[in-house]
């Protein structure tokens, strides 16, 4: 598989993704410092909740909607209120207003628009791939999104506190662009069956949301896919102590003392710089061995991929909850990403496989509320982590991680007959029994 291989739509988003999530992430990775700042720390989460939130219920609304009247709509739409969001929040960081409340409800916004944009942007992306080249597709996008993030954050680590109105103008701009490529050079590439639903939906709330139930009542019925969504949620979940539970250990156990190369020192650092350096560590390798990882997952089998991988990536944060040494924390995050960078494109390409044509979208959006579920039991953790013992919590990681190990084992036939189903549809009827 080779880039120029790729659909011409693939690429465009591509170009979009770099601009997009370079300008997000300027800004966004500090904006609870900012809300904590401007409303204090209590009132900062209350509303950073019910943004997450939002944009969870949006999600659903979105996926909906998607496969109802087609992806480009609603990711048209979505990138307009984007940009008058970032206007709005650049108006309220200006030189002449300082509105955290106007930055708030347009940060809200944001939220909301990422919740209806984000599966129709999915969706598009399996609309126009096979199922041969989803692995190498995801792999490219995880290693972009992890570019981003760092050059985005690293900008924004410099530039945010001074210079907030200049990042939020320029995200403006970035999105002028990606909104007039959307526009002219990408076309729908899904057209649902004229069936009534449309006016159905338009014509009255109740059957809107009766429709929508019913839709993700379809979704939940599917045990495969659920399998799936739990496995994921489980994995995530020991990958998220690292900023709730194992952050606060750290910060708690960690004495501040001197990291050492060969016997030279380098630097102080303490819990919270340890927390800082093993997500930059995170990023840098992901960028670094994301392409590698890729192919060699290639040659392999999925089964080998998603057992090696996913278990790699578990021990290493179950065994980061167990030390407390700086060198060896380093080396168990190396361990955990090279098992993420091996498994991730595997996992999501079967996502793409297990969800339906008629119905991407809305399994796209229910897919994207395990991160939110992940991120709950990651914080669940930190109220379990104050009754049990540190060993008790490395039984706990180590539980959730074997169990989403054992899921994806068995989830991993059902996924080959869809996959072979949506080559010959004939299978169809046979590969969804």
């Amino acid at each position: 598989m080779k880039f120029n291989d790729l659909h011409r739509i693939v690429k465009i988003r591509i170009f979009v993704m770099f601009l997009f999530g370079t300008a997000q992430a300027t800004t966004t990775p500090f904006m609870a410092i900012y809300f904590a700042k401007n409303f204090g720390s209590a009132l900062a989460g209350v509303l950073l909740t019910v943004s997450i939130a939002a944009s969870l219920l949006s999600g659903l609304v979105g996926g909906y909607y998607a496969d109802r009247i087609g992806r480009r709509k609603l990711m048209i739409l979505s990138e307009l209120v984007f940009l008058i969001a970032y206007l709005a929040m650049a108006a309220g960081n200006s030189p002449w207003l300082n509105s955290p409340g106007l930055t708030f409800a347009s940060f809200m916004i944001t939220n909301v628009c990422w919740g209806v944009y984000g599966p129709a942007d999915e969706a598009m992306l399996l609309d126009v791939t096979e199922p041969s080249q989803r692995q190498y597709v995801y792999g490219l996008f995880y290693w972009m999104f992890n570019l981003t993030m760092a050059l985005g954050a690293s900008l924004g680590a410099a530039l945010f506190e001074s210079f907030r109105f200049e990042l939020f103008a320029a995200g403006a701009v970035v999105l002028v662009i990606t909104l007039i490529t959307t526009i002219v050079w990408i076309q729908e590439t899904y057209r649902p069956p004229s069936e009534g639903s449309e006016r159905l939906d338009s014509a009255s709330r109740v059957p809107m949301l009766f429709g929508i139930v019913r839709s993700y009542a379809g979704v939940l019925k599917d045990k495969t896919f659920l399998t799936y969504t739990l496995a994921g949620m489980l994995g995530m979940a020991v990958e998220f102590q690292l900023p709730n539970y194992i952050g606060i250990h750290l910060e708690s156990h960690l004495r501040e003392q001197v990291m050492q190369l060969f016997g030279h020192p380098l630097f102080h650092v303490d819990g919270v710089k340890m927390i800082g350096l093993l997500q930059t560590e995170n990023t840098v390798l992901v960028v670094l061995f994301a392409g590698l990882a890729t192919r060699l997952a290639q040659r392999s089998s999925e089964r080998t991929v998603l057992f090696i991988g996913v278990l790699f990536n578990v021990m290493g944060y179950t065994l980061m909850i167990l030390t407390q040494s700086p060198a060896a924390l380093a080396l168990l995050m190396l361990f955990s990403t090279l098992g993420e960078v091996y498994s991730v494109p595997v996992r999501q390409a079967y996502l793409g496989d297990l969800a339906p044509v008629h119905a991407r979208s809305s399994y796209l959006a229910v897919n994207g509320m395990t991160f939110g579920g992940s991120r709950v039991l990651a914080s669940l953790g930190v109220v379990v982590g104050a009754y049990l013992p540190v060993w008790g919590m490395g039984v706990l990681s180590l539980t959730f991680g074997f169990i989403a190990v054992v899921l994806y084992q068995v989830i991993v036939p059902h996924v080959h007959t869809r996959r072979l189903a949506e080559q010959n549809p004939q299978c169809a009827s046979s590969a969804l029994a």
